[in-house]
């Protein structure tokens, strides 16, 4: 089944000519107007019980206005042609996909989450600049989306820092693997520009396997943040836990299929995980 795309962009773009020149007041009025009939603008935000901030938004969109238009009409032809490359591999064609191309508030340039009862791909168009890959960004948020849904898969949104590992290193391995016109940098940060991060990033990596063996069963957000967000508490580089799960899942695809990779539940993939840090520490 082809993938549905709801672009709203267009529906940010008459909203922002009613609100920009506008007072404060006028337009968080207009802003909660625009939220109430698009709640997809800050579900994802709501359902990890955080509260929007619209005035952070409003202060965002005209310096972003530019990278808004331009991505206006792109991001439903990425969507598509992420779709081209991850369904067939995947063995995902039975599959009812929804994705949204929306404007969001400044925070994230992509995700997936359940919208409605279904599994749905976000891009925020307003976090991709120019000097992106959204094709890489695009297929990677597909592959979760179609992982979330298969058959004996529960995957939980406050699930053990072991089942982020593998999730976002399948991601990161299928965008890799299907795009190697790309260096892993990329795949990893979604555009160019980091290549001495991973360099940095493989001088640790072994004290980096063995904190995250340490920490692997943790459903603390803050531990998950040392190893999978911008974090400058953490001794490591950000985002070093996408490369560990990244190199994992490349071995595994060694036995294993990416359709069977894409099935597998949580603790099947947190035994896994578990038994390539062991060895990984143990080699070390």
């Amino acid at each position: 089944m082809p993938i549905t795309v709801r672009n709203l962009v267009p529906e940010f773009l008459r909203f922002w000519r009613q609100a920009a020149g506008q007072d404060d007041q006028r337009q968080l009025a207009l802003w909660h107007e625009y939220v109430e009939i698009y709640p997809e603008v800050v579900e994802d935000l709501r359902r990890g019980g955080h509260t929007p901030d619209p005035q952070q938004a409003l202060d965002l969109y005209p310096t972003v206005l530019e990278v808004i238009e331009t991505n206006a009409d792109a991001a439903t032809r990425w969507v598509g042609e992420a779709a081209d490359l991850v369904v067939p591999v995947l063995d995902a064609a039975h599959l009812d996909l929804q994705a949204v191309v929306m404007v969001g508030l400044g925070t994230s340039n992509g995700w997936v989450s359940e919208f409605r009862g279904r599994p749905t791909l976000f891009l925020a168009v307003e976090q991709i600049p120019e000097t992106a890959a959204p094709r890489i960004l695009a297929a990677h948020e597909l592959a979760h989306a179609v992982q979330l849904p298969l058959p004996g898969v529960s995957w939980s949104d406050d699930g053990p820092l072991g089942q982020w590992i593998y999730s976002e290193g399948f991601a990161t391995a299928l965008t890799a693997e299907l795009m190697p016109e790309y260096g892993l940098a990329e795949h990893l940060w979604f555009g160019g520009g980091y290549d001495d991060w991973l360099a940095e990033c493989l001088r640790v990596l072994p004290a980096a396997q063995a904190a995250i063996l340490a920490d692997l069963e943790s459903e603390d957000d803050a531990v998950a943040g040392r190893y999978l967000y911008l974090n400058r508490e953490s001794p490591f580089p950000d985002r070093i836990g996408y490369l560990v799960g990244t190199r994992l899942v490349q071995e595994l695809r060694r036995t294993y299929s990416w359709p069977e990779l894409a099935s597998w539940p949580p603790e099947r993939a947190m035994e896994e995980v578990r038994r390539a840090l062991r060895l990984s520490v143990r080699l070390s």
